[in-house]
């Protein structure tokens, strides 16, 4: 009989199905290309972390929600086959495997196994009861019964020799009325306990169900038991009257599936099932839908059912892990019945039905029910001719009419259609939109002007009319009558019975004029979309000001509708949006976005395809179909995301905080309670924000107390710096949300930067009892050894007296000589170097870092202005002292020649010129003993007009910080001199804005040797910390970079720190 029911069970695994079309329910599917070790997901689990634990045939992974960690036997497992994951009450993760069960504390893995008394060839299910207690369904043994205590494993049995019905369990339930039921291949049994003994009855005595191959069980919210059997679908078992009555689950309640492998019951009476062969059920208000491959299941067994605290559902199938996130969005494609692959056009009908245009058969009307599409498609047989509808409207008399591409206007009439082109009269057979308002007259958009058809007469309308530009996008009316028209060069305004017309542009704030969608709010404001976001005009104040643009999942806007009073809908290239306002239409109080990541499939919304039906669901027809938006169905029940600081580093470097006798946290690689030296005060928090719905949303704010008051402003990086901190102690708080305007709570992490031992009271005490009793023995030793060596040292003084003097004399006079040399060198290089005002008068902030090695330097900078266009150079040329600075010095001298002489003003010339100047003046040449000496420059001449900034480089690079990202405009590959490679220098454009800041520098701050491993400092470390301090004023950035620079030198441990290598220039601006 075993081996028949094994053998059962096996099979069930295996099935087929034949393929067909469905609508597209909003799934997010993970297999093995997303990181998931193997196809088969038998059970899944989230825990008080955040994290999702995922139980396979190759091992169970941890998910963050972008990322699979993964462990199997060679991480510690028992057995690589997991079919159940639950949390334990200290917070443990326990999984069950194939060869016993694993307990995961953060760190470590323990087993417990036959060895430690666990029976059972293979676990199958586990279930924490109200006590903490463990209980194991397995195979062939029963139930587990597992307590564990700090120095011992304590386990009980139940099985077939207690009562139970059967010894292969797959499910256990700890019911709300206190009893256990178990799910057996064999029998189900209720499990009460009197005097701590075990009391079982076996439900075929108390309820009478044909079938004893039970699977799953679950209860629901009226306390009902449902029981799942791999051969007669699902039943439901209702207690009254201390009797059982049974109801049936399957194929006249719709399950056609007879083998049922997982029940979860869910928030308002929802009920799922997850079958063999046809995937999900889910049953509401008795209406079951079936949920399978067609409609964006990975497959069709599916084994497991879960939600989470986010209320997101996780179906685990045998095709991998999928993420349900509702039915607020469905998706419809050509082969569910509508008239295209791309849907053009969409106007509400009153009966609910949808007028829809498409790219392929032209016209269809469309009715859904319960998920289901119906469509009437029309013909030449009703006089329809046309294969591509751009736009739909509908008069006061129900008459139909539709703009094409390419056949002009068709309008339909007691059944048949009419078609109006240009034969006719109209500017264009190709139809951008057509708009029919309550004055009777038709307005249809083309690309050569507008048509008004009115009293069957056209009139046309473009440029030699007074139009402001002749391709209009889009036509509505505003509360008084008003006729607005986008166009792709402005906004045009006219009432259509005085015609007092009027446009918009530039000039009236509209700085976008590619307008591809227009709406209206009860206040009569115009919402204006175009390809840079959402601008607003209020006849009040007559004003056109930008309302949304970076708050928006895409800047170009595709089509706009007001939900309701407060809530706008705008389509994009990318999904849609909800713009949420108050009562009084100020600034949004927030916006919403949909997209691929949650939910919106189709992504790309096409041009005005939207329309709201009379049961305030949104349509909208996108590149690759049709989707509709029910908000009602959408759950707005949202946890904020989980936040963890998972690595602290010290110097961008990570650190083994283990050796360094740090205590670590379980989960985390961060110490407990850190304290750190005076010279570890470069710091960087690298923390996530576990949000399993749609981690690329989530954002950061963060404060260091006390040296942040401020929260920083919301951002996705996931790390931050704090450099050169001073001796205290610090609380740094993070913040996670999903929204913008949930926030999660704070968590804090406390650290201490201890003083250096020269600021401490012990160095201070050590100090006086030091000098105290160093005093005394040099007091008494010299009062010993000037007795005995008076005499001599007066004799010795005598005779040398005369000679140290001599010698004396002779050194400083050539050292004074050669000092004052370099020094009067020094002068001279400062002096031709350009003046600092330049740089400060033509930008916003300024600062620049010069630090010779010596007294004089091999670094320079330069600083021009020609016309309305600045030059700034950074230079480093060939060695440093003084022969740097005659480098440096011809460097200066020919910059000024061909940037104020010859009046070069773009950045590769100039290189070119000097390249041709420091060859010509060094007598370079391709013979033996030519001097290879050169330069490596950074230039960059900026527009001050425009803000275009033109770089050219030799082997130096610049790096520009933008909204506290970094980019890197690259150098050519050769320097000022001459060289292997003689190329023509190129040149790179970059448009700033106001803000950005720019920089320019030397090789020396990079390269500079420190660090507790006496390594160079390294350009990313430099672009890293400019990132950080991007946003101080310049003179503290100036502060910041000379004391990381002066720690880092400190900070390595040999000979009292690391000398200066070479001569160091950075310059940075904002404009």
């Amino acid at each position: 009989m075993k081996r028949y029911l094994l053998v059962l069970l096996l099979l069930s695994f295996f099935f087929t199905g034949n393929r067909s079309y469905g609508q597209l329910y909003n799934f997010t599917n993970y297999g093995l290309e997303q990181g998931l070790p193997q196809s088969t997901v038998f059970s899944t689990c989230l825990d008080s972390r955040g994290y999702l634990w995922v139980g396979t045939e190759s091992g169970v992974a941890r998910f963050n929600g972008g990322q699979f960690q993964v462990f199997d036997k060679s991480s510690g497992l028992p057995g690589n086959i997991t079919r159940t994951i639950v949390e334990g009450t200290d917070g443990n993760i326990w999984v069950g495997t194939d060869k016993g069960i694993g307990v995961f504390n953060g760190k470590v893995w323990k087993t417990i196994t036959a060895k430690d008394g666990l029976k059972g060839s293979a676990v199958t299910k586990l279930v924490k009861d109200k006590d903490g207690k463990m209980w194991v369904a397995t195979s062939d043994s029963g139930i587990n019964i597992i307590t564990l205590r700090a120095d011992s494993t304590l386990i009980d049995y139940i099985n077939e020799r207690n009562g139970l019905a059967a010894n292969f369990v797959l499910d256990i339930l700890h019911s709300s009325d206190g009893s256990t039921w178990v799910a057996m291949i064999g029998g189900a049994s209720i499990i009460t306990f009197v005097d701590g003994k075990p009391k079982i009855q076996n439900l075929e005595s108390i309820a009478s169900i044909p079938s004893n191959l039970f699977s799953c069980i679950a209860e629901d919210k009226k306390g009902d038991i449902w029981l799942g059997t791999l051969d007669a679908g699902a039943f439901l078992l209702s207690k009254k009257n201390n009797r059982f009555s049974v109801t049936p689950y399957g194929e006249q309640k719709g399950i056609v599936d007879s083998r049922i492998w997982d029940i979860y019951c869910d928030v308002d009476n929802q009920v799922w099932f997850g079958t063999n062969d046809n995937g999900l059920y889910h049953l509401k208000n008795n209406t079951v839908i079936n949920i399978s491959t067609r409609n964006g299941l990975p497959g069709n067994l599916v084994l497991s059912i879960n939600r989470d605290k986010n209320r997101n559902l996780w179906i685990g199938s045998m095709n991998g892990l999928s993420l349900f996130q509702g039915f607020h969005l469905v998706h419809f494609t050509l082969d569910d019945g509508l008239p295209g692959k791309q849907v053009l056009a969409l106007k509400a009908n009153a009966d609910n039905s949808l007028w829809v245009g498409g790219d392929g058969k032209g016209l269809a009307k469309v009715s859904v029910q319960n998920n289901k599409m119906t469509s009437q498609f029309f013909g030449p047989n009703t006089g329809f001719i046309s294969t591509q509808v751009t736009s739909v409207d509908v008069d006061n008399f129900g008459n139909l009419i539709l703009g094409t591409h390419g056949d002009g206007i068709a309008i339909k009439q007691t059944g048949k259609f009419k078609y109006l082109s240009s034969y006719d009269g109209l500017a264009d057979d190709n139809i951008n939109c057509v708009y029919w308002n309550n004055f009777g007259s038709i307005y249809a958009g083309t690309d050569v002007g507008y048509n008004e058809i009115k009293s069957d007469k056209i009139y046309t309308i473009n440029e030699a009319n007074g139009l402001i530009h002749p391709e209009v996008q889009t036509v509505i009316s505003d509360l008084k009558g008003n006729i607005w028209m986008g166009t792709l060069g402005g906004l045009a305004s006219f009432h259509p019975i005085t015609w007092n017309y009027r446009d918009f542009n530039e000039a009236e704030g509209l700085t976008d004029l590619r307008i591809h969608a227009l709406a209206v709010d009860k206040l009569n404001q115009i919402y204006i979309g175009t390809t840079s976001g959402i601008f607003r005009y209020n006849a009040k104040a007559d004003t056109i000001v930008p309302l949304l643009s970076s708050e928006l999942n895409a800047k170009t806007i595709n089509s706009l509708i007001f939900y309701n009073d407060t809530v706008l809908i705008a389509g994009t290239t990318l999904g849609f949006n909800k713009v949420f306002f108050d009562k009084d239409f100020g600034n949004p109080i927030k916006v919403v976005s949909y997209d691929k990541s949650n939910g919106f499939k189709f992504s790309e919304t096409k041009l005005n395809a939207i329309c709201k039906d009379n049961g305030n669901n949104i349509w909208f027809g996108t590149v690759s179909g049709l989707t509709r938006y029910q908000s009602e169905l959408e759950d707005t029940i949202r946890e904020t995301p989980v936040v963890h600081i998972t690595e602290i580093r010290l110097s961008f470097e990570n650190v083994d905080w283990t050796s360094k006798d740090q205590l670590l946290s379980n989960w985390y690689n961060i110490p407990e309670k850190l304290k750190l030296k005076y010279f570890q005060n470069h710091i960087t928090f690298d923390f996530d924000g576990i949000y399993l719905l749609n981690p690329e949303k989530v954002k950061f704010r963060y404060k260091l107390e006390p040296f942040e008051k401020n929260w920083s402003p919301a951002s996705n990086s996931k790390s931050v710096t704090y450099p050169g901190l001073n001796d205290g102690k610090y609380t740094f708080y993070i913040s996670a949300s999903s929204d913008g305007v949930n926030w999660s709570a704070p968590i804090t992490y406390k650290l201490t930067v201890s003083p250096p031992f020269r600021k401490t009271l012990w160095f201070y005490i050590v100090c006086v009892i030091g000098f105290i009793v160093v005093l005394i023995f040099f007091i008494r030793y010299r009062e010993r050894k000037l007795r005995k060596e008076k005499e001599y040292l007066e004799q010795v003084v005598k005779e040398r007296t005369a000679e140290v003097v001599a010698q004396k004399e002779h050194i400083e006079e050539q050292k004074e000589e050669i000092t004052a040399s370099i020094t009067y060198a020094r002068r001279i290089q400062q002096a031709v170097l350009p003046n600092f005002e330049i740089l400060s008068e033509n930008t916003s902030d300024c600062f620049i870092l010069y630090k010779p090695r010596d007294i004089v330097s091999g670094d320079f900078y330069w600083i021009g202005k020609s016309d309305n266009y600045l030059v700034v150079a950074a230079a480093d040329c060939t060695g440093h002292g003084v022969p740097g600075a005659f480098m440096s010095m011809l460097g200066i001298s020919f910059m000024n020649k061909i940037v104020n002489e010859l009046k070069v003003n773009l950045p590769e010339q100039i290189l070119n010129h000097m390249r041709a100047n420091v060859i010509t003046s060094l007598k370079q040449g391709n013979y033996e003993g030519t001097t290879k000496d050169g330069m490596d420059m950074a230039l960059c001449i900026i527009n001050l007009d425009t803000l275009e900034l033109t770089f050219s480089g030799a082997y130096n690079p610049a790096i520009i910080v933008e909204n506290n990202e970094a980019v890197e405009l690259k150098a050519d590959r050769m320097p000022v001199g001459l060289h292997i490679k003689m190329d023509d220098f190129t040149h790179e454009k970059y448009q700033l804005k106001k803000g950005d800041c720019v920089y320019l520098f030397s090789d020396g701050f990079q390269d500079q040797m420190g660090g507790p491993d006496g390594r160079k400092f390294m350009r990313k470390n430099l672009r890293d910390l400019l990132v950080a301090i991007s946003s101080k004023p310049f003179a503290e950035q100036k502060e910041v970079l000379e004391s990381t620079i002066e720690n880092w030198q400190n900070s390595y441990p040999v000979n009292g720190g690391a000398e200066q290598i070479d001569d160091i220039l950075v310059l940075g601006f904002t404009v």
